[in-house]
């Protein structure tokens, strides 16, 4: 496997980590737009792909830089980056249906983790102590926010299922968790690549990834109404365009384990913003003490890094970028 192409061009902590933060928390809101679509959920992530690809293509042509999608060649990792990010969510979704929805989330919610060991091996990205505890606290946070860990007559419940018969779902959960980790540790190679003119292409190529499976899947849209079709072009752009379009420019100025500490912050916005605010759906304790634990984890994450002995602000390589450098998201 070759290695990341280096360039001097800047990597910037901060926009990294706030594009991270962004994609989080427009991500948390896929079950508030989602609820409102009568449609199969891989119809409703090809919105979510078709818009990125569209509004990214729209970006580059106002921004007068189309001639970067050729000056960029297309690699492996970048096709492979986007192949992954439309199949994860469309695997996941399938997932939900055939497996409980616990055990859909535990899945892929190991895709970070994932991504951070393959960065720590492939990449050879140091990790501090203190991020190994930020993201042992982020993972436990999230068990107790989804409910897979509980507290129940004073001892701890596993709320972990495996049958026989959820068997194929359980498989589908682990690959939407393997293909999230592998989308984001792909995408940590070319990181010389522009990340709209690398978000375009992993917006296009994870869409023909989704609708090379509705021969399978055979989605359908009958049931849809003009209203269904107007939240399916806003789940698109917010959650598509938005959510995914920010997670492509973080993961170009961020480590794997860096990214992975603050996208479990996704797992607090659905509960709190989407679940309590807007549904009134009320959280227990342990869901309490879980989104702390990810908000701790995740800001102790984002303190530490920019406040690191290298600063917020450094080229590929690791050295200090010139001071007449311009950025480039």
């Amino acid at each position: 496997m070759s290695t990341p192409t280096t360039t001097s061009a800047p990597i910037n902590k901060k926009v990294g980590f706030i594009n991270a933060f962004i994609a989080a928390t427009l991500m948390g809101f896929v079950g508030f737009f989602a609820r409102h679509i009568n449609a199969q959920g891989d119809f409703i992530a090809s919105s979510r792909m078709m818009c990125g690809t569209i509004a990214f293509f729209a970006i580059l042509a106002y921004k007068g830089r189309l001639h970067e999608l050729k000056s960029y060649k297309l690699s492996f990792p970048m096709i492979l980056s986007g192949f992954f990010m439309g199949n994860c969510l469309s695997a996941y979704v399938m997932a939900t249906k055939l497996t409980s929805i616990a055990n859909a989330v535990f899945f892929i919610y190991i895709g970070p983790i994932i991504s951070t060991l393959l960065a720590v091996i492939f990449l050879k990205e140091k990790m501090r102590v203190s991020t190994w505890v930020s993201m042992a606290g982020v993972f436990i946070g999230m068990l107790l926010i989804v409910g897979l860990v509980s507290f129940e007559g004073g001892s701890l419940k596993f709320g972990f299922e495996f049958k026989a018969e959820t068997f194929k779902g359980d498989m589908l959960a682990l690959y939407s968790g393997v293909g999230y980790g592998l989308f984001l540790f792909f995408n940590r190679f070319r990181t010389e690549v522009p990340g709209d003119t690398r978000a375009f292409w992993n917006f296009l190529f994870a869409l023909l990834g989704i609708l090379a499976l509705f021969p399978i899947t055979q989605p359908t849209i009958a049931q849809m109404g003009s209203s269904d079709w107007i939240w399916w072009i806003a789940i698109g752009f917010v959650c598509g365009f938005g959510a995914l379009g920010t997670c492509s420019i973080a993961t170009r100025h961020l480590k794997a384990s860096e990214f992975a500490c603050v996208s479990y912050w996704e797992c607090v916005v659905a509960p709190v913003f989407v679940g309590l605010l807007i549904f009134g759906e009320a959280m227990s304790m342990p869901q309490i003490i879980g989104g702390s634990l990810i908000i701790i984890g995740g800001m102790s994450e984002v303190v530490v890094s920019l406040l690191s002995r290298k600063g917020s602000n450094e080229t590929n390589d690791g050295s200090a970028p010139p001071c007449s450098s311009s950025l480039k998201t």
